[in-house]
């Protein structure tokens, strides 16, 4: 197949009570990995991309980075049979621009730090030209915090108004609506509850299907619940570093002298694939490709 504008699987997850993943890579291999962990559940997936992993990509050039990422990402789109989406995460508005004129399927403006009538402002001229190429595109109110280059938050942990949510949605008509409710983007363990009743509120007055950010350090059972009230898509990214690092980690304690790149980046392969196949069964969506 090739890449896809998966939003009809998203507003089907939205109606029938299961989550689409949303899985960040920086690697081919990890790009592979998604893209055959989609295969085995049979289910549809978004392989994504953000803003650093793109200067890691281009060596420091954004522009190259999308370059690179959506060769990687349309290769496996075409050697899998199920749909994935190609997906830009948090960029700003040239970083959209650019990702639809390079075939992306889904792009997300991250307007977080502008005030909200220009978020509002910026989102309707993005995604009148995202429907215009037939690609999906999220916005958020409220941003869920990123930690600096040393770990610390950028800003305290906030949650979406209702009343944010509501105007936001309805003069941006964006297809996708991240919201705030507690989790933390690179969270390295799963402490962190969910306000799960500001979520019942949101969904109960927005009609647009919601995502999660920061998956990677929210109790599982707090996920869980926040499927069962609404959450349609959801990001993952730091499991799969960790995943990936880890399996690396295991191979050249097992022989530090080893340095063929293949010997530690073929296992790391598959230990994101499967890292990527539980996070799909978890959210209830193998089979629904």
């Amino acid at each position: 197949m090739s890449l896809v504008n998966l939003q009809p699987y998203i507003l089907r997850a939205q109606r029938e009570g299961f989550a689409i993943g949303a899985f960040n890579a920086n690697t081919l291999e990890q790009v592979q990995a998604i893209a055959n962990a989609a295969q085995m559940e049979h289910a549809p997936a978004l392989i994504q991309v953000s803003h650093r992993a793109l200067q890691y990509l281009g060596s420091g050039n954004t522009t190259l980075g999308l370059q690179y990422f959506g060769a990687f990402a349309k290769i496996a789109a075409q050697n899998a049979r199920v749909p994935l989406a190609l997906h830009l995460d948090h960029a700003n508005e040239i970083e959209v621009m650019q990702a639809i004129a390079l075939g992306f399927t889904s792009v997300m403006f991250d307007g977080g730090d502008l005030p909200f009538a220009e978020n509002i402002a910026v989102t309707q001229r993005l995604r009148a030209l995202a429907h215009e190429n037939n690609v999906a595109i999220e916005a958020e109110v409220s941003a869920v915090p990123k930690p600096d280059s040393r770990g610390n938050l950028d800003r305290a942990v906030e949650i979406t108004a209702v009343a944010d949510a509501i105007e936001f949605a309805r003069a941006t008509q964006v297809d996708n609506l991240a919201i705030a409710i507690g989790s933390v983007h690179a969270g390295k363990s799963k402490t962190v509850a969910l306000d799960l009743e500001r979520l019942r509120e949101i969904r109960a007055a927005v009609d647009t299907p919601l995502v999660l950010h920061g998956s990677s350090g929210v109790l599982d059972e707090h996920i869980a619940q926040s499927i069962q009230r609404g959450i349609a898509k959801i990001n993952v990214a730091t499991q799969l570093n960790q995943a990936f690092t880890q399996s690396i980690r295991s191979v050249l304690d097992a022989d530090a002298r080893e340095s063929d790149p293949r010997k530690y980046l073929a296992p790391a392969r598959i230990a994101v694939m499967e890292r990527v196949r539980e996070r799909i069964r978890f959210f209830g969506a193998s089979g629904k490709a």
